[in-house]
């Protein structure tokens, strides 16, 4: 199952003015289909261009990736 999503704002605006969180609603279908429910504990993973969700607990053995991170231009 695939479907588009958009990460939401979420809490509160920080002392720039920008959210500095987000959220992403799953429906009760898309848990069904993972294996989860409301409630369950999850890890997330985040690698580059990507957020990985799973059931905590279940994980597989992998090695850590290191993702780079560049400044924008106009912080340097």
């Amino acid at each position: 199952m695939v479907r588009k999503k958009k990460l939401n704002p979420s809490g509160s605006r920080g002392n720039d003015g920008e959210f500095h969180n987000a959220h992403l609603s799953l429906n009760e279908d898309e848990l069904e289909a993972a294996g989860l429910e409301v409630g369950d504990e999850v890890l997330v993973r985040v690698r580059e261009d990507m957020i990985i969700i799973q059931k905590a607990g279940k994980w597989p053995n992998r090695k850590s990736v290191k993702v780079k991170t560049q400044k924008p231009e106009e912080f340097e």
